[in-house]
């Protein structure tokens, strides 16, 4: 006899939540084990994409201004669909076109307001135009059609579309996805949760029905494989927000991903650049993406612009960004726009050929590179600096660094303070691109020379 859906819905999630210390059948071995807080409580919900991604648990990870982070990150491609987790209505929607305090373009966030008592924020919504990184992709492309604020949605139903709203807009595209046990705001960590989440086509094999036996109820598998149900405190039972529930609200750096914020997954303090990066990072010239910094990618012009303009020209940010562009290949949409312009505008880079276009997207080269830190160690400088070079000090410095070679003066006065060095074999290699190690390192010696310490 076939058993109903209900009871074979909840065996399902109990199978789930028993494995979930150690991998649930349907996750693998994609998965991280994470820092998972021991504390936190298993809440029935659908995984909040249709598929299944890897992903670490950074719940409390430390974060610029004293924060502690409150969720999980979920990297994936812009526009990939969420779902609702639960059934629940929607809020804090911005169909008000407001712009987010932190870098003044629009942000799309929702809040769901579950019928099981508590509330799950989805934050960096897509604000782009798809294909793009222009920040005008506008509500439909954030939002599922059809929706508004105090629209209610069942769980499994598409509601909106990843990618880097907010302080995001400088890292990779991803979800950040809290739960607030009770009602907001009272944060508990997502991960094992998510850990333990079906998909929705897993739920309707499953045989769909109600995530929990409870509203705001988690459940746990004893040793004998009993399944039981128990209610939230009630002390965190469904609590109103402080908020007004119809205000979309922008969280700023209020605990979501931190563009490059430390810890790097991919940094350890025993690597060669370790002191250099933590200079850098400091002096708030980088940003990693999504935890990581990849120190061995490449760099391009328009990273390389916007690393020295923010450590060498901090100030020239603040203006508003020109209406006009100062090279014709760097359009108002560009990501780097004003990073290129305000370094321009300070004489730290200068276009390609007639000057006109600046090859945003290339990689750097070695020589390029050495000549933009020389230009920012003191445009008014520069003169006496080549003067004192000497007509064949970079032949004699680099033997494939020939003395009518266009950077060879620039080369030779950076060697000479000591912010950079050939190969083992004492060849520069002008012509090589450089990666983010390497270039974060060049950085970091001469901003300590120019606050009147040792280069290297």
């Amino acid at each position: 006899m076939a058993r109903p859906a209900a009871v074979v819905l909840l065996a399902a999630l109990a199978i789930i939540v028993a494995v979930s210390a150690t991998g649930s059948p349907f996750l693998g071995s994609a998965f991280s084990a994470g820092a998972v807080d021991a504390g936190a409580p298993v809440i029935p919900i659908l995984f909040p994409m249709l598929q299944r991604v890897a992903w670490e648990d950074t719940w409390g990870a430390p974060r610029s201004g004293g924060r502690s982070h409150e969720g999980n990150d979920l990297l994936v491609p812009k526009m990939t669909k969420l779902v609702a987790v639960v059934d629940g209505k929607l809020d804090w929607m911005n169909f008000d076109g407001k712009l987010s305090s932190y870098n003044g373009l629009p942000y799309y966030n929702l809040l769901l307001r579950g019928d099981d008592g508590n509330d799950y924020f989805y934050i960096h919504l897509n604000n782009d135009t798809p294909g793009t990184d222009d920040g005008k992709g506008g509500t439909a492309n954030a939002y599922a059609p059809g929706l508004t604020n105090g629209t209610h949605v069942k769980a499994g139903r598409v509601i909106g579309y990843a990618g880097d709203s907010g302080n995001a807009e400088d890292t990779a595209s991803h979800l950040h996805f809290e739960i607030h046990r009770g009602g907001y705001k009272n944060p508990i960590d997502p991960y094992p949760s998510l850990k333990a989440a079906m998909t929705y086509d897993e739920w309707v094999a499953a045989g769909g029905g109600p995530l929990g036996t409870a509203p705001g109820s988690t459940t746990t598998t004893s040793g004998s494989g009993a399944t039981t149900t128990t209610k939230p405190p009630t002390t965190t039972t469904t609590k109103p927000p402080t908020t007004t529930t119809t205000e979309s609200v922008d969280p700023g750096p209020g605990g979501q991903l931190d563009p490059g914020a430390p810890p790097f997954d991919d940094v350890k303090t025993s690597d060669w650049f370790y002191e250099d990066l933590a200079t850098v990072y400091a002096a708030g010239v980088v940003n990693g993406s999504g935890g990581v910094f990849r120190p061995y990618g490449r760099v391009t012009r328009a990273q390389f612009a916007a690393f020295l303009v923010r450590g060498f020209a901090p100030a020239s940010l603040e203006p508003a960004a020109p209406t006009h562009p100062v090279f014709t290949d760097v359009p108002p949409s560009f990501w780097g726009y004003k990073e290129i312009a305000a370094a321009a505008e300070s004489g730290l880079v200068r276009g390609t050929g007639d000057g006109t276009r600046f090859a945003p997207n290339a990689l750097i080269t070695r020589a390029q590179m050495a000549t933009m830190i020389f230009r920012a160690l003191g445009v008014a400088e520069q003169a006496s600096r080549l003067a004192a070079v000497g007509d064949d000090r970079a032949s004699r410095v680099f033997p494939d660094v020939p003395v009518n070679y266009w950077a060879a003066g620039e080369i030779a006065e950076v060697q000479s303070l000591g912010l950079v060095t050939g190969g083992s074999d004492g060849r520069f290699r002008p012509e090589e691109s450089t990666n983010r190690a390497q270039a974060v390192t060049v950085i970091a010696r001469a901003l300590r020379l120019t606050e009147g310490g040792e280069g290297g």
